[in-house]
């Protein structure tokens, strides 16, 4: 399981679109259009990141949202605590309620030092990272695409005189019984 819940990598991928403060706004449709995401649910996500101040919103002609910060200073472990809160540090990897480090599943021990270290990467990710690698895997996919195959069209097939009917066809009961004979 997880730490992370997938709306953070959906503000992840969403915030990597938006530009530093200063910059022209970004309209939530765009950003819906660009990342694939359902506009409603986006929408939910941008108010919460301007909630906890990682996103401008302005409403109204030359609208949009634009980052709060530089994209160098905010980290993914920001994105990650304003999406899925503190909480995603402390759960159990096997989805144990009351584990802790007084009542411990087997995997406590594993899974804690494992979730520190996820945590300390996720401080020192930045989203300008996350944007650069974007912005080269879209030109790396371009770069690599291949050329377009011109089609050939179909022949079309010959129109059928008006009432005929297609050929009978025997049920596949009977067909099963003249392989047998």
């Amino acid at each position: 399981m997880l730490p992370l819940s997938q709306s953070s990598g959906y503000a992840v991928l969403a915030m990597s679109c938006l530009e530093d403060p200063g910059g022209k706004p970004t309209l939530v449709v765009d950003v819906a259009a660009r990342t694939g995401f359902p506009r409603p649910y986006l929408s939910k996500m941008i108010h919460k990141l301007a909630k906890v101040g990682l996103v401008m919103a302005k409403r109204g002609n030359k609208g949009g949202v634009v980052l709060a910060l530089a994209a160098k200073e905010i980290t993914l472990d920001l994105i990650a605590e304003a999406v899925d809160g503190a909480e995603w540090r402390n759960q159990c990897l096997l989805g144990f309620k009351d584990c802790s480090d007084e009542r411990a599943c087997p995997a406590h021990t594993f899974w804690k030092s494992e979730r520190d270290h996820i945590h300390r990467c996720l401080k020192d990710i930045s989203l300008e990272e996350i944007r650069t690698f974007e912005q080269n895997s879209r030109t790396w996919r371009l770069a690599d695409a291949l050329p377009e195959k011109k089609l050939k069209p179909k022949p079309k097939k010959a129109a059928k005189p008006a009432g005929a009917k297609a050929p009978a066809r025997k049920p596949a009961a009977a067909k099963t019984l003249a392989k047998k004979a």
